[in-house]
């Protein structure tokens, strides 16, 4: 019966490496916390390993967990003020290009009002080429009108082609 009970009241033990791998941290630091704390292994195994009981690894994992929120705070921190970082490149690029796109906004429109202006100038002269043509059409049938048609000779011979 006595040995029951010893098997019902053991309680999981760690080695000082396998608190370091739970904790996911060296081996160097649990030492130094279990030096700093002046904790005491509840046994020793062979090799001079050292065992730990439940005690140890929960107080072990109340520090970690402390430890990793300051961590997580800072990383936070860091990572906002690098995105605020990105940002604010990404803004200043961007400011950039719409200038760039103002200036060639502004190119463009002094273009097109030169273009408007060459078209108004070309249509200025199609009106008074129109204009002209309309006039030598209207003096030609007007000599035509004047002028009564005579039949014109034909010469024959060997020089009539003069």
């Amino acid at each position: 019966m006595n040995d029951k009970n010893q098997v019902k009241t053991k309680t999981k033990t760690y080695t000082t490496s396998e608190l370091a791998s739970v904790f996911d941290v060296s081996v160097g630091s649990i030492s130094a916390l279990i030096k700093k704390w002046n904790l005491k292994p509840v046994k020793t195994g062979n090799n001079n390993s050292k065992y730990y009981d439940m005690a140890v690894f929960e107080r072990l994992g109340r520090h970690y967990d402390k430890s990793k929120q300051k961590r997580d705070k800072t990383t936070n921190t860091q990572d906002l003020r690098t995105q605020l970082a990105v940002s604010n490149a990404e803004n200043e690029l961007l400011r950039n290009e719409l200038e760039i796109a103002k200036s060639t906004i502004k190119i463009l429109q002094n273009e097109l009002k030169i273009k408007n202006s060459q078209i108004d100038k070309l249509q200025d002269l199609t009106n008074q080429a129109q204009q002209l043509d309309l006039a030598t059409h209207t003096q030609h049938q007007e000599l035509l009108e004047q002028k009564p048609t005579q039949p014109t000779k034909q010469k024959r011979g060997l020089f009539n082609w003069f």
